[in-house]
C-alpha cells in the first residue's frame, strides 16, 4: 500500500512538473507581480490549506490550481502610476512541503511551536527601460531566483516570521532578511491575518533596484550607488472558504522606501502600495 501511494504521488509530480513549465513560461511573459515578503506567502499558504495533523506530512497534501491579479503602485520616474499583474497558481501543498509557481518551501524541522524551512522563489525585475522615457538608456532588470532559509514560531497572539534569502542566478548578487509578525482575526467564516515587518535589504540588491551606472549617467540622470537598508512594512491576508474546495484570497501591503531608495533619481515615490485578489480550487 505504501509503495502504490507513493507511485501514485510521483506520477502526480510528474504530470504537474509538465504543466509547471507550460505554465511558467506564462508567468515570465505576462505578470509582474511585486514581490511578497515571504512571511506574507507563508501566512496566506496556512489560511487556504491547513495541514497540520495529516497522516502524512510530505505526501498527505492536496493540489492547489487557480488564478491571482495584482494591482502595484510603481513608484519610477515617469512610469505609469500603477501596475497590473497576472499570476497563475499551481502548487503541492503538504504539512511539510510545498512546491509551486509561486515558490517552494521544504520544513526541514518543526514541532508544534516552531519550524525551519528551506525556501526559495523567482525575483521579478524591479523595472525595464521602456517603462518610461526618462527610463530609456537603463539596462533592464533580470527576472532572478533567491534560495534561503525560513522560520516562524508562535509568539504571545500570533505568529512570528523570519526569512533570509540569497541570489542563486547572478542576478543581482544581493542578500534579503526579512522579519514579520502577523495576528490572525476571525470574523464569520472570513479568515484575516495582519502583520507588520522590516525587511533588510543588502546594497547590491538596493542597487538592483535603484542604481544608475556611469554608462547610464546622462544629463539629467546622475551616478547613484546605494548603500545596504531596511525598509518597514504592513501586510494583510484574507481567506474566505466558498465552499471547502474553493477559496478567495486576497493580500495588501504598504512599503516605506528609505532614502537609499528616494535618493536614486529614477524613483519618484517614498512607498509603494499592493493589493491583490484570487481564486483558489483545493483538490
Amino acid at each position: 500500500m505504501v509503495l502504490e501511494k507513493v507511485l501514485h504521488r510521483f506520477g502526480d509530480v510528474l504530470v504537474a512538473a509538465g504543466l509547471v513549465l507550460c505554465t511558467l513560461a506564462v508567468v515570465i511573459a505576462l505578470s509582474r507581480p511585486a514581490n511578497a515578503q515571504q512571511g506574507k506567502k507563508e501566512i496566506l499558504r496556512e489560511q487556504v490549506n491547513p495541514n497540520a495533523g495529516s497522516d502524512d506530512p510530505w505526501l498527505g497534501g492536496n493540489w492547489q490550481f487557480g488564478a491571482f491579479g495584482t494591482v502595484d503602485s510603481n513608484p519610477y520616474r515617469g512610469a505609469d502610476s500603477t501596475d497590473l499583474g497576472g499570476l497563475p497558481i499551481l502548487a503541492y501543498d503538504a504539512e511539510r512541503m510545498h512546491i509551486g509557481i509561486d515558490g517552494i518551501d521544504i520544513k526541514a524541522w518543526q514541532n508544534d511551536f516552531a519550524s525551519v524551512s528551506v525556501i526559495g522563489g523567482f525575483r521579478d525585475g524591479p523595472f525595464e527601460s521602456g517603462d518610461s522615457n526618462y527610463l530609456r538608456g537603463m539596462k533592464d532588470t533580470d527576472m532572478g531566483y533567491d534560495v534561503g532559509i525560513g522560520f516562524s514560531t508562535r509568539l504571545w497572539r500570533g505568529e512570528l516570521v523570519g526569512s533570509y534569502l540569497t541570489d542563486v542566478a547572478d542576478t543581482h548578487n544581493g542578500h534579503e532578511v526579512d522579519v514579520s509578525y502577523f495576528v490572525p482575526l476571525q470574523l464569520g467564516d472570513v479568515n484575516f491575518e495582519w502583520g507588520a515587518g522590516v525587511t533588510w535589504q543588502s546594497e547590491n540588491l538596493v542597487d538592483y533596484g535603484t542604481g544608475v551606472s556611469r554608462a547610464e549617467v546622462r544629463s539629467d540622470r546622475a551616478y547613484y550607488a546605494p548603500d545596504a537598508t531596511f525598509l518597514p512594512h504592513l501586510d494583510v491576508t484574507v481567506a474566505y472558504p466558498l465552499t471547502e474546495s474553493l477559496n478567495i484570497i486576497g493580500t495588501g501591503g504598504f512599503i516605506y522606501l528609505s532614502d537609499e531608495y528616494t535618493d536614486s533619481p529614477i524613483i519618484d515615490d517614498d512607498y509603494v502600495l499592493s493589493a491583490g485578489l484570487g481564486l483558489v480550487y483545493t483538490f
